[in-house]
């Protein structure tokens, strides 16, 4: 899990985690692409489906790319301060309340749990993130924060789930 997370290694193994971005692109395009081909018969249009998408990759694309660029600093430097843009993390929040919208207006009952599922995606994403590096680490609390996002991630899938059944 340490080397497929989009989070920086807290065992110092930057040159093995910068290998593994292949495989990471791999579960993105893996993981994504099913959802939101079944999204898109949710969504009405089924057009609005290419803004979501444009979202979504875009805010991989630039966490790829300003993560690397601060990992590959970071070897140069021997330092451990990794620094990333917030961009990605705007777009994150975006398409996945987006996608909150989208299936709170599908879901033909119990829509409650759609902003439970968005709700907990942010708030592991949020703890993992302050619990993971700095004067703040602590691992436990990163592994809740995980549990948390996982639970908020599988909710969200169930919500897409019950969504597309009303239309097939």
């Amino acid at each position: 899990n340490l080397y497929m997370s989009w989070w920086a290694p807290s065992n110092g193994k930057i040159k093995r985690y910068l290998s593994t971005w292949p495989r990471r692109v791999a579960v993105v395009f893996t993981v994504w692409i099913p959802m939101l081909l079944i999204l898109s018969k949710v969504i009405q249009p089924p057009e609005l489906i290419w803004g979501v998408a444009v979202l979504i990759f875009s805010a991989f694309g630039l966490r790829l790319y300003f993560f690397e660029k601060s990992l590959k600093h970071e070897i140069k430097k021997s330092g451990s301060n990794i620094q990333l843009s917030k961009i990605p993390e705007i777009l994150y929040f975006i398409a996945f309340t987006s996608i909150g919208v989208i299936l709170y207006t599908a879901v033909p009952s119990k829509q409650w749990l759609v902003p439970v599922a968005i709700l907990a995606i942010f708030f592991g994403a949020f703890t993992m993130s302050a619990f993971r590096r700095g004067k703040n680490k602590n691992f436990m609390l990163d592994v809740v924060g995980r549990l948390i996002f996982t639970t908020g991630f599988l909710l969200n899938l169930y919500n897409l789930v019950r969504a597309a059944s009303t239309i097939v």
